[in-house]
């Protein structure tokens, strides 16, 4: 992780919440969770900030990559795209769900374009990972908008590389195909929330009793986080910003053990309220990392550019993977879940 993406603004403010809120030993060691993200912004709105900011060059602004005028995914896109259509190697068919029906391309990443040094965890640095989920982009389990957790859904992440032949696929009769953006990269802290499996077991909140006088649930600590928290963000690495009372994490490590016990004939995990998870749920979920997120409309189930006006509904399609998995580039074995 480079010091310039850390020393940076937000950086600096959500250490000042620490400080100002926590005692000094609890400040330090929630600061010390801190870990960096990356911000994709649509290259528009990454121009803006950086004259805003007077960021002309200097390596802390917006990271632009290879420009894709296309918008069809014929080349890298700019450091991500959301929308349009994926360009897939050749021999490699259209991804599809679990009962076979095709999914939706919803986002590209091109790896190389991604700031240097900007992630905690090991994306390939080059290629280009593309992102498809089932549609409509609202359907929870059962087809139906809900808000709050909609859980598991089928979703693939296929990592492209760079000198693979191929081509722009056309999608397959009845999928959507959203309008191509064209997003920057910001890199950024990203701040966990103390329901987050790290901050649980960097504290011992275990039981029922532990977080409700603890100074990390503290209103003005709390109110201060969301700030900077629950903002309207595509991102890559960091922590995720999901809106729902368990953090993705848990419902991440839940639905592989769901998987394990299928194929063990076995039932459905007993799911648990954030309050009440061990030390065991805990260990198992940190082992789960924030892959990329990407906002959409729950109302329209389309992808969202940007933050919807008015205040109006948010929602979430979160990639997570095992960190065996991202390690080893196991992509395929990535968990996709909706937050609305």
């Amino acid at each position: 992780m480079d010091e310039e993406w850390t020393d940076g603004m937000q950086a600096r403010a959500l250490r000042e919440i620490a400080w100002r809120y926590l005692p000094d030993e609890d400040a330090v060691r929630w600061a010390s969770l801190l870990r960096p993200g990356v911000r994709l912004v649509d290259e528009a709105e990454a121009e803006a900030e950086a004259e805003d900011e007077d960021v002309a060059g200097a390596g802390a602004g917006a990271v632009a990559g290879a420009v894709d005028e296309t918008g069809d995914a014929a080349e890298p896109p700019a450091a991500a795209r959301l929308g349009g259509l994926p360009r897939l190697p050749d021999g490699t068919a259209w991804p599809t769900g679990p009962a076979g029906a095709p999914l939706a391309f919803v986002a590209a990443v091109d790896c190389a374009a991604l700031p240097a040094r900007a992630l905690d965890v090991p994306v390939p640095p080059e290629g280009v990972l593309a992102f498809f989920a089932s549609a409509p982009l609202h359907g929870g389990p059962d087809g139906r908008y809900r808000s709050g957790e909609a859980g598991p859904t089928p979703g693939r992440v296929v990592h492209i590389p760079a000198d693979a032949p191929g081509s722009v696929r056309t999608a397959p009769p009845g999928v959507p195909v959203f309008p191509s953006v064209r997003l920057a990269a910001r890199p950024e802290l990203t701040a966990p929330f103390p329901e987050h499996p790290r901050v649980r077991d960097a504290f011992a909140l275990h039981t029922w009793e532990d977080p409700y006088d603890h100074p990390l649930y503290g209103q003005g600590f709390l109110d201060e986080l969301a700030e900077h928290g629950h903002r309207f963000e595509h991102r890559v690495g960091g922590y995720a910003v999901c809106a729902g009372a368990v953090p993705v994490e848990y419902e991440a490590a839940a639905a592989a053990a769901d998987a394990d016990a299928a194929g063990a004939g076995g039932g459905r995990a007993e799911r648990v309220g954030p309050l009440a998870v061990g030390a065991q749920d805990t260990g198992r979920a940190r082992e789960w990392v924030l892959l990329a997120q990407f906002q959409c409309d729950p109302a329209d189930g389309v992808l969202a550019a940007k933050a919807p006006s008015g205040g109006g509904r948010r929602g979430v399609l979160a990639w997570l993977i095992h960190r065996e998995d991202l390690a080893r580039g196991r992509f395929a074995e990535s968990v996709l879940l909706r937050r609305f």
